[in-house]
């Protein structure tokens, strides 16, 4: 290990150190979607509204044995980013054979703007980025070794990947391109028996997904097609601009330049470069396209960076090692601020939108207890997730508004609606009008209204009384 190494090993360990102590030391709340995966993993299923379910399955599985506390929840996705970067070492190691250059890849992946940010939320995609690496590196295991073992493996981590997020489906699109390959194309094709087994392996992992959304009219793929919205498409340079510049900011823009430059150079005669950018390249394309067509999300094709960041340290590796290490120093100053801004914020700092809901629980357990009331109604998905955390473990019981037209619009609407014929009194935060379809009659009275930091409008609260 070189000294230069040996100095980012060490850098990224203090990273690391510096994750720990600022989410520890934080009183922010959960992200709405980290409530509510947690919400879900209490509420075990083969899939849900809008996500597939292994998230839910591993946030139970922590939260089993550490406990339920916000601090190991969020560390769930630092986690997996440390087990991630190891992975980053060891396709990069068996690519191109350099102990130096792999840990500094896997430095340089650790110390990621993206990486840095994502690593604060527990989310599907930092579970994506984790079992995409392992389906990649499977792959390389296959080229060097192809065996009904690896085979199996790689339809397992691919699955398991899909049981993720839907946006595993890009995995087998590249590996459709890596295809092309003749050395690739004649190891699937003349083991025969072992491509089939990588099939079966997928399906029987993604099986049970599949079966719960067929029992649930495919609620999960209408909205992800939903999601999509390219029935509304038009052509929106602004936000394929805009996705195109969240890519360099997220990857950092030396890595998105030297990755154009080693494309151009070396894709015509080097493996290992075609080999990488199968792997990102039609990810990239597939979402720009999206963000031409309606919109596209910078964390949509977080996992094209891993290819991209390989790629750009080893050709850089190989030309300016010094521009490798300065652009590893200006990653880890960026989460230095990143994760002090988040040590030192207020409630009404820069992260606002994740505080505020303790004070809320403060308010409506007061309300609660002077009343007697133990039923809470809560219109909007992220406020009912969040409650739910709070209130998951009392006498509280908690309800969604019911959509008389089973038009779903989230999760809760199939696991939790509130019975047209309810007649028990319950505390209510929405809009009245929601509740238009209640049969028993019933007197609505606003008992407060509350400012929270993560709402853009006041809270009302209201007591409905039969």
């Amino acid at each position: 290990m070189t000294n230069s190494n040996y100095f980012l090993f060490v850098l990224c360990f203090v990273f690391l150190i510096i994750k720990f102590i600022s989410i520890y030391s934080t009183n922010f709340d959960l992200f709405g979607d980290e409530a509510q995966y947690w919400l879900w993993s209490k509420n075990l299923d083969f899939g849900y509204f809008s996500k597939p379910p292994l998230l839910p399955g591993i946030i139970a599985l922590v939260c089993s044995v550490f406990g339920n506390s916000f601090f190991v929840i969020k560390m769930i996705s630092v986690l997996m980013y440390c087990v991630s970067s190891y992975v980053v070492f060891l396709i990069s190691k068996k690519l191109y054979k350099n102990f130096d250059l792999a840990l500094l890849t896997a430095a340089s992946f650790f110390l990621m703007p993206a990486v840095s940010v994502s690593s604060f939320l527990v989310s599907t995609d930092v579970a994506l980025v984790l079992f995409w690496s392992l389906a990649l590196l499977q792959t390389l295991i296959i080229k060097e070794k192809p065996s009904i073992l690896n085979f199996i493996l790689l339809g397992v981590f691919v699955g398991l990947a899909f049981l993720t997020k839907y946006a595993a489906i890009y995995f087998i699109i590249s590996m459709i391109f890596l295809l092309f390959e003749k050395t690739m194309r004649n190891i699937f094709f003349k083991n025969k028996l072992f491509f089939l087994c990588f099939i079966l392996t997928f399906i029987v992992i993604i099986a049970p997904n599949i079966i719960w959304n067929v029992n649930n009219n495919w609620v999960t793929f209408e909205h992800t097609a939903d999601n999509a919205a390219l029935d509304r498409s038009g052509l929106h340079l602004t936000e394929a601009l805009k996705f195109v510049g969240s890519q360099i900011i997220m990857v950092g823009p030396l890595i998105f330049l030297f990755f154009v430059f080693g494309f151009v150079k070396n894709f015509i005669n080097d493996f290992n470069t075609r080999f990488l950018f199968i792997f990102s390249l039609p990810v990239f394309v597939i979402v720009l396209i999206e963000g031409f067509l309606v919109r596209a999300n910078a964390n949509w094709a977080a996992v094209s960076l891993i290819s991209f960041l390989i790629l750009f340290v080893h050709i850089t590796f190989k030309y300016s090692k010094k521009l490798i290490f300065i652009n590893n120093i200006a990653n880890f100053v960026f989460g230095l601020c990143f994760f002090f801004l988040i040590g030192i914020s207020a409630p009404y700092g820069p992260f606002k939108k994740i505080s505020g809901i303790s004070s809320l629980v403060d308010s409506l357990t007061t309300h609660n207890n002077l009343e007697q009331i133990n039923n809470l109604v809560i219109s909007d998905r992220m406020l009912f997730s969040n409650l739910n955390y709070f209130f998951y473990y009392s006498e509280t019981q908690m309800y969604v508004p019911f959509n008389p037209n089973a038009q779903w619009g989230h999760h809760f609407q199939i696991t939790n609606p509130l019975p047209a014929d309810f007649h028990n009194n319950f505390i209510f935060l929405g809009h009245v009008d929601d509740l238009g379809y209640l049969k028993n009659k019933h007197i609505i009275n606003l008992v407060d209204t509350k400012t929270v930091p993560f709402s853009k409008n006041p809270i009302k609260i209201y007591e409905i009384v039969f």
